[in-house]
C-alpha cells in the first residue's frame, strides 16, 4: 500500500528527476551527454540520425488494431455507454526481401499532427525530431506489405508498455530488435496515458489525467491517482492478452501463447509488475527502470497478489548524495530500508529473478528509448555512446527472454565472467534448471 510518506517520496523524486533532466541531460530536445554535446549549435541539421539495424535474421512488419473493453468504462466520458478503447500495434517477424520499402517511424504522423492536441503532444515528446518524422526522413525498419514469417509452434509473445505520457514508437529500436530475433511484440498504447493515440476511424486521443478527487490532501489524492493509473495499465495488459488467447486479434503469424512475457519502461514497468501479479499466464516480466525509488521494486496492493514469475529489473545506477536524499524526502536509513525491501521482493519471485544495474557513461533513464540516440548529432561521440548503451540493454533483454521463453542458456546473466563492463548482475530467487 502507498502511504502519505510514499507520496512525499514520489513528489521529491519527480523534482529530482526533473532537475537532473533539465540541468544535466536535456539538450536540443533529447537526452544527450552534456560533456560531449555542449550546445544546440553542434547539431548537424543536414543529417538525420536513424535507428540501428535490427540484429536478428527476420525482417520486421507491423499492423495496428483497435480494441474496445466492454467490461470497463471510459474514465473520461460522462456517457455510461462508452467503454475503454485501446490501440495495439502488432510487430511481427517477416520474410526478408531484396526489394523492400519501409514504413515511417510513427504511423499516421501527419494525421496526428493535423490535430491541435496531437501536434502539441507529439512535438513536446519528440521535439526537434518530430519534423523529421513528419517528413519521412526518420523512418523505421518496418517492411511495407511484408510476407509473414513461419515458424513451427509459433513465435513467443512480448507485451510492451510505454512510459507515462510517451508512446511505444519511442522504443522502436528495442521492439524491432526483438522482432528480428523471432518474437511477436504487442505494443500497447495506453489510452490517456500515451502521448497521442490515433484510432482506425481517425479519432485522436491525447495524454490527459483525471483531476484530483476524493478526500484527503493533495498528496493523498496523488497516491490514489497513481494507484489507479497503474491498475488501469495492468488491466490493459490483461485485456490484450485475453484477446490474443481468444484469437480475436488477426495477427498475421502463428503465436506461441504458452510463452508470453511482459515488459515496460518507467511507469510501463510498474504496470507490467502489477500485471504479472494478477495474471499468471505471463511467464516472464521485465521492468526497465520502473522501480519505485525509495519505496520498493514494485508496488504492494490490498490483494497481496504475489509476483511469482521470473522478474528482470533493469535500473540505472543511483547513489544519491545526502542532499539528493533530502530533496527526495528520504533519510539515509530509509534509502537502505528501500534497498533491503527491493532485495526481499526480488527474492520472492519464485522463478528466479535479476537486478541488473547499468553504471556506464551516459546511461540515463531515457537510455531504454530511442531518444538519446536520435537526439545526438550524427557522427558524434554522444551518438556512439547512446548506441552502445541501447545495444547493451537490448542484449540483456534478449538474454532474459531467451532463457525463460525458449529455455536457452543466458551466460550474460548467469556466468559472472560474461558480465559486460559497467554492469552489475545480482541473481535472486529460485533459479530454474
Amino acid at each position: 500500500m502507498f502511504s502519505r510518506h510514499h507520496a512525499e517520496l514520489i513528489a521529491g523524486q519527480a523534482d529530482l528527476l526533473f532537475m537532473r533532466k533539465r540541468q544535466a541531460w536535456r539538450v536540443c530536445g533529447f537526452v544527450v551527454i552534456p560533456i560531449l554535446l555542449a550546445s544546440c549549435k553542434t547539431v548537424q541539421t543536414d543529417c538525420v540520425a536513424q535507428l540501428p539495424n535490427p540484429s536478428g535474421s527476420f525482417a520486421v512488419a507491423r499492423r495496428g488494431y483497435g480494441l474496445i473493453d466492454s467490461a470497463r468504462p471510459d474514465r473520461f466520458s460522462s456517457d455510461s455507454t462508452k467503454h475503454r478503447e485501446l490501440m495495439v500495434h502488432v510487430w511481427y517477424p517477416a520474410q526478408q526481401s531484396n526489394h523492400a520499402s519501409f514504413e515511417g517511424y510513427v504511423p499516421g504522423a501527419k494525421q496526428i499532427d493535423g490535430s491541435a492536441c496531437g501536434r502539441v503532444r507529439m512535438r513536446d515528446e519528440f521535439e526537434a525530431i518530430w519534423p523529421h518524422i513528419l517528413s519521412g526522413q526518420l523512418g523505421s525498419h518496418v517492411v511495407a506489405s511484408a510476407t509473414p514469417a513461419v515458424q513451427p509452434g509459433g513465435f513467443p509473445v512480448v507485451l510492451f508498455s510505454h512510459g507515462l505520457g510517451s508512446t511505444t514508437f519511442a522504443y522502436s529500436s528495442q521492439i524491432e530488435d526483438l522482432v528480428s530475433h523471432g518474437y511477436v511484440v504487442i505494443a500497447i498504447e495506453h489510452t490517456d496515458m500515451a502521448t497521442a493515440v490515433l484510432f482506425p476511424d481517425g479519432r485522436i486521443r491525447c495524454f490527459q489525467r483525471l483531476p484530483a478527487t476524493g478526500s484527503g490532501d493533495a498528496l493523498e489524492q496523488m497516491i490514489a491517482a497513481m494507484k489507479e493509473e497503474v491498475q488501469t495499465g495492468a488491466e490493459d495488459i490483461r485485456f490484450v492478452l485475453d484477446n490474443l488467447m481468444k484469437r480475436s486479434i488477426a495477427v498475421p503469424v502463428s503465436l506461441d501463447l504458452e510463452h508470453v512475457a511482459a515488459m515496460g519502461h518507467s511507469a510501463g514497468g510498474t504496470m507490467v509488475a502489477r500485471a504479472c501479479q494478477i495474471d499468471k499466464r505471463i511467464k516472464a516480466c521485465i521492468s526497465e527502470d520502473g522501480e519505485l525509488k525509495g519505496i520498493a521494486a514494485f508496488a504492494d496492493y490490498p490483494d497481496h497478489a504475489a509476483l511469482t514469475q521470473p522478474f528482470l529489473l533493469m535500473e540505472i545506477y543511483l547513489a544519491p548524495t545526502d542532499g539528493e536524499l533530502a530533496r527526495m524526502r528520504l533519510t539515509r536509513q530509509q534509502w537502505q530500508a528501500y534497498e533491503q525491501k527491493k532485495r526481499q521482493q526480488l527474492q520472492s519471485c519464485q522463478g528466479g529473478s535479476y537486478d541488473v544495474v547499468f553504471n556506464g557513461p551516459g546511461m540515463i533513464h531515457a537510455s531504454f528509448s530511442d531518444e538519446p540516440l536520435l537526439g545526438a548529432p550524427c557522427g558524434s561521440s554522444a551518438r556512439a555512446l547512446a548506441l552502445d548503451n541501447l545495444l547493451l540493454i537490448e542484449k540483456t533483454t534478449r538474454a532474459f527472454l531467451s532463457k525463460y521463453l525458449r529455455g536457452e542458456p543466458a551466460p550474460l546473466l548467469d556466468q559472472p565472467g560474461n558480465t559486460p563492463p559497467n554492469v552489475t548482475v545480482q541473481r535472486f530467487g529460485r533459479q530454474l534448471k
